[in-house]
């Protein structure tokens, strides 16, 4: 399964890079996503398990998060829960615009016999998909929320 989600956000690409990165704040973006907590922290990784409700459905997982600012680009690997090998990129590019943010998740669940069917049709469209969407929308509302200088702290 791989999705790919692609949106310009009215901001320059460092701020937009500073909220997506942001796990820890990702709470306060979205009301799917209920609470982060770090495991480790590193100058450009980042390990920490989440949790939430994806379309109401309860998730939680532990993941890796290298981060490359330079490059505009961070990269995720799911290390614990039903998105176990998942991988996630954003990548951000300067737009005339603001910034042009490519969104990209791959993953097939290594269940013998149904993984493959069970992400294809099922957690990929119906819950990966949802949050990938919800997610990026809510950068995009936080990051322009920011650039027209308002406070971060009203993210949703």
């Amino acid at each position: 399964m791989q999705t790919r989600h692609v949106a310009v956000i009215g901001a320059p690409p460092d701020a937009v890079f500073a909220v997506a990165a942001d796990v820890e704040r990702w709470p306060s973006l979205h009301r799917a996503y209920r609470w982060c907590r770090v495991l480790e922290r590193g100058s450009d990784r980042l390990v920490f398990e989440m949790a939430g409700l994806i379309r109401g459905w309860p998730a939680r997982w532990t993941a890796i998060q290298e981060r490359s600012p330079a490059a505009r680009h961070l990269a995720f690997r799911h290390i614990k829960g039903i998105t176990t090998g998942m991988r996630v990129n954003w990548s951000l590019l300067p737009h005339q615009d603001g910034t042009s943010v490519l969104l990209e998740h791959d993953l097939v669940i290594s269940w013998p016999l149904v993984g493959e069917t069970i992400t294809n049709w099922i957690v990929g469209p119906v819950f990966i998909d949802w949050i990938a969407r919800q997610t990026l929308m809510a950068v995009k509302q936080a990051a322009e929320h920011v650039e027209e200088g308002a406070s971060c702290d009203v993210w949703w």
